[in-house]
């Protein structure tokens, strides 16, 4: 794969007819290219004329689009969480796991975790079929929210894996002065036997995998020429900027391009 590129901005300034327009242009050049929507308003398809699907669609010869279904993959992203935290607590069973997995979906940040699976799943699918992947993403509000969530978990997951090597230690330290039998059987008091820890340490592959991913693909800010859209642009390029991640180009729709370098 050659690049992954991103089109970022408020909602009508244009990131779908560009993002399309850029695709089409790529695959007429000979490039295989991979369209896809994480907006959960999408019109992929309405912009390309043909009947909204929920799978994959080819446009062109080497051109294929997709809006990805972001309620199925949150369903399908809390099914995982629940599976793997149940079989990660199976020593508790005293705790009544089902209903606190019910109310997962209603926290603060599902959506966004939902979305960044799905992403992380599409590019890793198609970066091997394909030359470029093309991402039409929500506006402001939510691409940001997306776009900050792999660092943030990163940072919570350092602090997590600290806490639990703590209580593991203290463990370790009643085992050594009172023996195994002060601990039900199957409690763990070593890193290398705790699944928690090596859940957390998984996750935090997974969260910096996603993060290397916007750090290295191109960003695409889209405007149009009218003040409100120009602050909202100088929003994303501050916000991106305290994430360390650099803005590649800013196009004014209709206007033309400039580089944010």
């Amino acid at each position: 794969m050659k690049k992954t590129l991103f089109f970022l901005g408020k909602g009508g300034v244009g990131k779908t007819t560009l993002a399309g327009s850029l695709a089409s242009y790529l695959a007429e050049k000979g490039h295989e290219v991979f369209l896809a929507s994480i907006d959960p308003a999408h019109n992929l398809f309405d912009f390309f004329g043909v009947i909204p699907s929920r799978k994959q669609h080819n446009i062109e010869k080497r051109l294929t689009i997709e809006e990805l279904d972001i309620e199925y993959h949150l369903k399908q992203f809390l099914r995982q969480t629940s599976e793997k935290m149940k079989d990660t607590y199976r020593y508790l069973q005293m705790i009544n796991l089902e209903n606190m997995f019910d109310v997962l979906k209603h926290s603060p940040g599902m959506e966004e975790y939902a979305i960044l699976s799905a992403l992380h799943e599409l590019i890793n699918v198609q970066k091997k079929k394909v030359d470029y992947i093309v991402i039409d993403t929500p506006p402001t509000g939510l691409m940001l929210k997306i776009f900050a969530l792999p660092k943030a978990t990163l940072m919570w997951i350092d602090r997590l894996k600290e806490l639990r090597k703590r209580i593991l230690e203290r463990r370790s330290q009643i085992v050594h002065i009172k023996g195994k039998k002060a601990f039900p059987e199957g409690l763990p008091y070593r890193c290398d036997d705790d699944e928690i820890f090596k859940q957390l340490e998984f996750q935090y592959r997974l969260a910096e995998e996603v993060w290397q991913i916007l750090k290295v693909s191109s960003k695409i800010l889209v405007l149009n020429f009218d003040e409100l859209s120009v602050k909202e642009g100088e929003k994303i390029v501050n916000a991106l900027s305290s994430l360390d991640i650099k803005l590649d180009l800013a196009v004014f729709n209709k206007k033309g391009m400039s580089d944010i370098s």
